[in-house]
């Protein structure tokens, strides 16, 4: 008998389970939890996604971004 240990989406497990149980083979399911995140780091989170959009539509074409000197005379 083998053992092993699978990660897979959860829209995919149930399946695969499935499948592995009409084989014959035993099923053990061990979720993973996420992990809490702070107020600090969910801010962090939600600040980089902003950014990746941000920057995601500008290689799209859809906004302009500032130049470094537009920025440095902002401060």
């Amino acid at each position: 008998m083998i053992t092993a240990e699978i990660t897979l989406p959860e829209k995919d497990a149930e399946m695969i389970m499935k499948v592995i149980s009409k084989l014959g083979g035993k099923v053990k399911l061990i979720t993973t939890d996420t992990p809490k995140l702070s107020p600090a780091a969910k801010k962090m989170k939600k600040d980089l996604e902003a950014a990746f959009k941000e920057i995601k539509r500008h290689q799209e074409g859809k906004i302009q971004l500032k130049t470094l000197s537009e920025v440095l005379d902002e401060l």
